[in-house]
């Protein structure tokens, strides 16, 4: 469920972050739910300030995960996500430290979801 404060002001961010933090670690996950197809999955990453810091394109195979570790500063994104150029979604995720702190796209079903924290 989105929150309801400005992107980059959530109350789990730490105000105490100026953005000198960097995540070293995974920051999102792409699960393939379908059993036989493999999807396109285009992520983009929006910042406070609306710009894109990330997007890219991955095939994740059926019934599969696929892991990425990015090099972005400790903060919420808006995270952009769409499969095989039809179905879209977008959740403000707080990309940081930890699997709570990962942006989650699930496929199954011809749809699309993004969620914050991989489990």
């Amino acid at each position: 469920m989105p929150s309801e404060a400005p992107l980059g002001q959530r109350p789990n961010a730490d105000p105490d972050d100026r953005g000198d933090r960097y995540v070293d670690e995974e920051s999102l996950v792409c699960r393939n739910y379908d059993s036989e197809r493999t999807h396109e999955v285009t992520v983009r990453f929006v910042d406070a300030d609306d710009d894109v810091t990330f997007r890219e394109t991955y095939a994740v195979p059926p019934g599969s995960a696929v892991s990425i570790s990015l090099r972005l500063p400790r903060a919420v994104y808006r995270v952009d996500a769409r499969i095989d150029d039809e179905s879209t979604a977008s959740a403000e995720c707080l990309v940081g430290s930890g699997p709570h702190e990962t942006a989650l796209v699930e496929v199954g079903n011809g749809l699309v979801s993004v969620a914050e924290g991989a489990f």
